[in-house]
């Protein structure tokens, strides 16, 4: 079953898409359209019902945030809907000239992406909408993924943070994520004045600085708990026993691997050596 809202906050518009082979969606992504231009572009398996709902829509202009499929899945549909170009971080238009296979988990919920191509943006370069409504920082803010961007818009007390929010607290890592990146990211992020997180898994509307503060709290008592450990000269496994860490069999299996809660413990030992 797939699911599109279409809602409305301001002067924006945003989707909230959802996908499930078996029944109502239980996990969605939200893509963003402010004066014109969209941010995100959501996910494969809802292409049929995001292209319909956007037929009717202004769009001059797209912007990525970062090239996992929930984010990058309809990129050259929606180019060729509209007769437009898509924008990303330069390695993000490296990374979608051949993105990576994902495994079936991702697969069965998000569907797979596919090339796409994208014109780049340089950090802290100034992106004006297309209207000149709103004028756009772009900051490189990796550690979810490396190619990822943020952006912000100080008049408006907005930011579009992709995936560093997601939630206060997280249970699982892919296995290319970076902790410690993560924690340089949400701290430069959170130097600036915004109250409105728009997260592409869970948009906040209110108080949206102290969420991603009480992310940032979580990150650092996980890190500064599993450096403690490897100090000691424990190793993952142990780690993970030590804290009392339980771990999602069935994600990790259905994932091979690809999403555990031992990968961030594994992400903390790794900055560390």
């Amino acid at each position: 079953m797939n699911l599109l809202q279409k809602k409305t906050y301001q002067d924006l518009t945003y989707y909230k898409l959802g996908s499930n082979l078996f029944g109502k969606p239980s996990m969605f992504v939200y893509c963003f359209l402010v004066d014109e231009m969209l941010i995100d572009t959501g996910q494969p398996h809802v292409r049929k019902e995001l292209l319909n709902a956007l037929k009717t829509e202004d769009i001059q202009k797209i912007v990525v945030t970062h090239h996992h499929e929930d984010h990058s899945g309809n990129i050259e549909a929606i180019k060729k809907l509209k007769g437009i170009e898509a924008y990303a971080s330069p390695l993000c238009c490296k990374l979608m000239q051949k993105p990576p296979r994902i495994e079936p988990a991702r697969l069965v919920t998000w569907g797979q992406h596919t090339k796409a191509n994208l014109i780049p943006l340089q950090s802290n370069e100034k992106l004006r909408t297309p209207n000149g409504a709103y004028s756009f920082e772009v900051l490189h803010t990796p550690g979810h993924a490396i190619d990822q961007i943020s952006l912000y818009e100080p008049s408006q007390g907005w930011l579009f943070s992709g995936d560093l929010f997601v939630h206060d607290y997280i249970k699982a890592f892919m296995r290319d994520e970076n902790m410690a990146e993560q924690i340089t990211s949400i701290e430069k992020l959170l130097q600036l004045d915004f109250e409105v997180l728009f997260c592409n898994h869970q948009p906040v509307f209110s108080n949206g600085k102290q969420r991603l503060q009480n992310k940032l709290q979580f990150l650092q008592d996980f890190y500064g708990k599993v450096e403690r450990e490897h100090r000691k000269g424990l190793t993952p496994k142990e780690i993970m026993k030590v804290l009392g860490l339980k771990e999602n069999r069935g994600l990790q299996a259905f994932s091979f691997g690809q999403l555990s809660r031992m990968n961030m413990v594994k992400s903390v030992v790794k900055s560390l050596k």
